[in-house]
């Protein structure tokens, strides 16, 4: 076949008439009396030539995905990019909110429930336990303290406690706008739990913007509490109260904390929040709050209501395996505080 007739052939019929010619180049040795072993020594130029051809264009394909790669990184370490995907994503879950309502995942700590054992009673609090609580009518306030004071004379026997020296400074001037945009990981941060008296257009809400939305709009009054399950914002936050002196180097960093803020708040409604069962800090930084600690069930009946107030430089201890966390801030001033959750097996 001449090679103007093969130029105006299809690639398939192309490949047919490659087949062809091969087969009986194969049939014609064969009848020639060649073993495989000659026909592959005597054919071993060409497949070099194709072993080499497919290697290097594999080896075009890789480094070209490496490229894409390579130039798709940098252009999404870029903040525009950045900030234009989030804004795209953020739609796109907007969407498809009436298809699927993702907010339940958002808020929720674990993606995937694990199976409870069978030898563990759904809850954590049995009638059994009640008897800790049943003499706790007031919360004691202690100085100049030791781990074992605080935990073995209060905490083991459910009470908690008020360091009044936990906190080796105070700061009056503290601001939390500055601090977070002073810093980049609490800037992008955005909180899994919220709750403020504020109109908050949107969820989820980073803290750049929440802060944006108190300040710059000079409200006279309002609350705003958060959590932050992010590591990077809580490793940021734990710099505002640093370890207290007393705890035991066995006790682990905190995993999350919350921080609470309010500005001539005047109510008398308790905000609950929900905290992990563990050890329960809570920083008072600036100001004061109300604290209810309510027995949790089946104990309300046998177990005494505590209600206090924790002040400017005060630190609440709290086991709360017994006890549910309410609050409502200082109603004049500006009041700050933070609470961080531990974990912490009550032995």
């Amino acid at each position: 076949m001449s090679i103007k007739n093969m130029a105006k052939m299809s690639q398939r019929e192309k490949f047919e008439f490659i087949d062809s010619e091969v087969r009986c180049f194969y049939e014609y040795c064969k009848e020639a009396g060649m073993t495989d072993e000659e026909m592959d020594l005597l054919c071993r130029p060409l497949t070099n030539v194709v072993k080499k051809a497919a290697i290097k264009r594999w080896t075009k394909v890789a480094l070209f995905m490496i490229m894409v790669l390579a130039i798709g990184y940098t252009v999404g370490r870029t903040e525009t990019v950045q900030w234009h995907a989030t804004a795209v994503g953020r739609i796109f879950l907007v969407k498809i909110l009436p298809f699927w309502d993702w907010t339940t995942l958002y808020y929720s700590k674990c993606l995937i429930n694990r199976s409870q054992p069978q030898n563990v009673e759904p809850n954590i609090v049995s009638t059994s336990h009640c008897i800790s609580c049943e003499a706790v009518r007031n919360v004691a306030r202690v100085s100049e303290t030791s781990y074992g004071e605080v935990f073995g004379h209060h905490l083991l026997r459910g009470a908690p406690v008020v360091v009044a020296d936990a906190l080796a400074w105070t700061r009056p001037g503290l601001n939390l706008s500055a601090v977070i945009h002073g810093d980049n990981r609490l800037r992008d941060s955005v909180p899994c739990r919220l709750l403020t008296n504020i109109r908050i257009a949107r969820q989820p809400m980073d803290l750049e913007e929440i802060v944006s939305r108190i300040t710059n709009t000079n409200i006279p009054n309002f609350f705003v509490h958060f959590q932050n399950c992010d590591i990077r914002a809580v490793k940021s936050f734990r710099v505002l109260a640093p370890r207290p002196y007393f705890l035991s180097p066995h006790i682990p960093p905190s995993h999350f904390n919350w921080v609470l803020v309010s500005n001539n708040y005047d109510t008398d409604r308790y905000k609950y929040l929900e905290l992990d069962v563990g050890l329960v800090i809570m920083s008072q930084l600036k100001g004061k709050n109300v604290i209810r600690l309510k027995p949790r069930l089946p104990c309300e009946d046998e177990c005494s209501t505590l209600n206090f107030e924790l002040h400017e430089g005060e630190t609440l201890v709290l086991g709360n395996a017994l006890w549910d966390f309410e609050y409502y801030p200082g109603k004049s001033g500006e009041n700050l505080a933070m609470i961080t959750e531990t974990d912490w097996i009550e032995s």
